[in-house]
């Protein structure tokens, strides 16, 4: 019975220590994809698609709303590329960037300057200011997963825009 008593502190203490191991091993993962995700970020700030390649799985997807497929990050690439073209100073003011296990949030304002077509609108020359925020799912160090949740109305608004009811039938 002594025994007994003297394995259980040592037990609950050698429990106690695995456990604060884990979590200080999540909490220097969460760290590192933190990092990763804004490396991503600036790199695509400076129009670098070879780093944000880079830091995406080869099978990485990009989840927007209203689009029923997943779409490729490869093919992102080619779509931020684009939105480039017609506003070539865009940066992303980084608010936020939070971690818990695989996840990384991060909340921005996108600020750009519309000087070249962009969706068949010709340039305006308008300074635009977009609220984002973004969930990304991190695997092995690399970009596995986005989803997206982007102010583009608003965006539309601010390059003179306007929203109009549909008519209805007579």
């Amino acid at each position: 019975m002594k025994k007994l008593l003297m394995i259980i502190p040592l037990a609950l203490i050698l429990c106690f220590m695995v456990g604060c191991q884990n979590q200080e091993a999540m909490a220097e993962l969460e760290e590192q994809n933190k990092e990763i995700v804004r490396q991503l970020y600036e790199a695509i700030d400076k129009q670098d698609m070879d780093t944000f390649l880079g830091l995406s799985a080869p099978d990485g997807v990009c989840h927007i709303p209203g689009v029923p497929e997943a779409v490729p990050l490869e093919a992102i690439a080619e779509v931020i590329k684009s939105f480039y073209t017609a506003f070539p100073d865009s940066t992303h003011a980084i608010k936020d960037v939070i971690a818990e296990g695989d996840k990384v949030a991060i909340r921005f304002t996108q600020v750009s300057t519309h000087t070249g077509e962009y969706e068949g609108i010709p340039p305006t020359g308008n300074k635009i200011s977009v609220e984002c925020q973004h969930m990304l799912r991190l695997a092995d160090g690399k970009v596995a997963e986005v989803w997206l949740v982007e102010d583009n109305l608003g965006m539309m608004m601010q390059l003179g825009l306007e929203l109009k009811p549909k008519e209805g039938k007579k």
